[in-house]
């Protein structure tokens, strides 16, 4: 089909799509397999990473503790003076908490308030919180 000729849009496009529709078809025939490579066993098994340190901390801007009072976390917490209540809000003691991750499962707030971050990043020491974001 010629570019001046008149054509219809679906006649035109039938028409270009032709040879695609062709391969399609004809399926796997006219391709070539490629090698696949399959690593060995001892690969696959690797040791998994170490487990990072970590230290919990809360997001007062999620915390339900802003607009009402809530201690779960706090009440949960497996390490006596990890958390403690500081002017209604929860904090966390850097230097005690262990990173277990108990207040980050058991917090109610839609968007977890709490968030574990590695214990390497941490500047420095006493109650962690972000009540000013």
């Amino acid at each position: 089909m010629k570019l001046n000729e008149s054509c219809s849009r679906r006649e035109w496009l039938a028409e270009v799509f032709q040879p695609w529709k062709r391969q399609r078809a004809e399926g796997v025939q006219g391709r070539q397999a490629m090698p696949v490579t399959v690593p060995p066993a001892s690969a696959v098994a690797a040791a998994p990473d170490p487990p990072v340190a970590r230290v919990a901390v809360i997001q007062g801007r999620f915390c339900v503790a802003l607009t009402s009072f809530c201690a779960v976390c706090v009440e949960r917490c497996p390490v006596p003076g990890a958390l403690q209540i500081t002017r209604g809000m929860p904090s966390v003691v850097a230097d005690k908490c262990t990173g277990c991750g108990v207040c980050f499962d058991v917090c109610p707030a839609p968007r977890k308030a709490v968030l574990m971050l590695p214990l390497a990043g941490r500047l420095g020491a006493g109650p962690v919180t972000n009540m000013n974001r």
